[in-house]
């Protein structure tokens, strides 16, 4: 058989299920190799680690021809649009599970090729567990273990990368480490007691004042960090996990987090011994910075998945200890919500990822990236829970009135009977005057969900 005899048809299959073919010119495909460069000081020549195979694009020139070219180059443009994956059916290696990157540039050739439209996009093939349920259950229990598995990678890290050998090295964990347990002690104490008072926030405090005094005893002897570095660590990591377990909004978890992982960094930038501790700083920020990504990721992504569980369950009561500000569950309202949330939780690993970077580059330590490829387990399983709760999730409408409405009638023909139930979150939303909750003015624009 001829190579060319094994050339298939050229199409895409969008994440709705449509599919459409096109005609196309050359084709070529690109793939990034996963290195590590190292150098050392009294060795020629870099030791370069083999992580593996990262990502493979696909740029195609996809071509529409006849009468209908522009229509269908429309239609083409639409599919490349929609969220989530597709799969692509190349013509030359097959089928590959991929999202639309980069710029989508289209031509119209007017004058020189009559009847003919084109479309320049970078397919990008991305990883799909086809093995794991589509269902929410499975993508939080596939959390929980990422979560795990994380927890045992990050302190046996933290406790094979320290150096104690001198008395300099242990001040310089010391150091380090003082700065980073006083930054999450402040946190972790101010997120728990935010919660409602309940038999489940009694029993985290007196777990929070145990591993504080632990940890404080552990740092305060520099001779005692060498020799207890893993127990501290985990004590710390289960200390930073605390909040994720809180019955709170998600709202607070992300805000709370975000206070907290700002502080770590504050504490990385005001490093008193800058490039004479690198590795010990970077053992100690990794730790607790680390930890916090990942307790933030897992603590709004599970507190999001019990909120769409509950979705049919009743609104909680004034007098119910489980919620507060009478927020339901995770008190997202409406797909927006939850998307805005998990790119928050993106940027906040990015910058973390940022980090990590700069300090590779110093080449001063050999990272083997065990620990931060577990913690991109949990975030990634962590947006991919908060994906499936968007879709639980109503969508945010935004209209212009088009007269004076009064807010009940307002209310009753947007949500119906619901309405009244509603009349707390639309004025929240919309951050009405008291002159608007008596006649909303026409013109005003209001959101709602639907």
């Amino acid at each position: 058989m001829a190579w060319n005899d094994e050339i298939q048809e050229a199409a895409y299959n969008s994440p709705s299920g449509k599919r459409q073919t096109f005609i196309y010119e050359n084709v070529s495909r690109e793939t990034d190799l996963k290195t590590a460069s190292f150098v050392f000081p009294e060795l020629d020549g870099a030791l370069i680690q083999s992580l593996g195979l990262g990502g493979r694009t696909f740029p195609l020139k996809c071509i529409f021809s006849g009468a209908s070219c522009n229509k269908e180059a429309d239609s083409f443009e639409k599919l490349l649009s929609e969220r989530g994956h597709g799969i692509l059916e190349h013509p030359v290696y097959g089928k590959i599970n991929v999202v639309p990157t980069g710029k989508i540039k289209r031509t119209d050739n007017i004058l020189d090729g009559a009847n003919e439209s084109s479309v320049e996009v970078t397919f990008s093939e991305t990883l799909v567990d086809k093995e794991e349920s589509t269902s929410e259950v499975a993508t939080v229990d596939k959390l929980d273990a990422a979560m795990d598995e994380y927890e045992n990678s990050a302190a046996a890290n933290f406790s094979n990368n320290i150096y104690t050998d001198s008395i300099e090295d242990k001040m310089q964990l010391q150091a380090a480490m003082k700065s980073n347990a006083n930054s999450t002690f402040k946190g972790v104490e101010k997120m728990i007691k935010a919660a409602p008072k309940n038999k489940s926030r009694t029993n985290l405090l007196q777990w929070y004042d145990s591993g504080k005094r632990f940890i404080n005893g552990i740092i305060d002897n520099v001779d005692k960090i060498g020799t207890f570095a893993n127990e501290v660590a985990t004590t710390t990591i289960k200390m930073i996990r605390l909040p994720s377990q809180i019955t709170s909004d998600a709202f607070s978890k992300l805000a709370g987090y975000q206070l907290m992982i700002r502080d770590i960094a504050n504490n990385v930038k005001a490093d008193p011994f800058g490039t004479k501790a690198v590795t010990n700083q970077w053992a100690a920020a990794t730790l607790a910075w680390g930890s916090m990504i990942a307790a933030l990721s897992y603590g709004v992504a599970k507190t999001a998945a019990e909120q769409s569980t509950n979705q049919g369950a009743s609104n909680p009561t004034e007098d119910d200890s489980d919620y507060s500000d009478g927020n339901t569950g995770g008190s997202f309202a409406s797909r927006s919500d939850v998307l805005e949330t998990a790119t928050q939780i993106a940027a906040s690993f990015a910058e973390y990822s940022a980090y990590i970077d700069s300090q590779n580059k110093k080449n001063a330590f050999v990272d083997t990236g065990e620990t931060y490829e577990k913690l991109l387990n949990v975030v990634t399983y962590s947006l991919r829970a908060l994906e499936e709760t968007s879709f639980n999730l109503p969508v945010t409408r935004i209209i212009t009135l088009d007269r004076d409405r009064q807010l009940f009638e307002l209310l009753a023909e947007l949500y119906g009977k619901d309405g009244f139930n509603r009349q707390d979150q639309f004025i929240n939303d919309n951050k009405l005057t008291a002159d608007e909750i008596v006649l909303i003015p026409m013109g005003r624009e209001v959101r709602y969900y639907a």
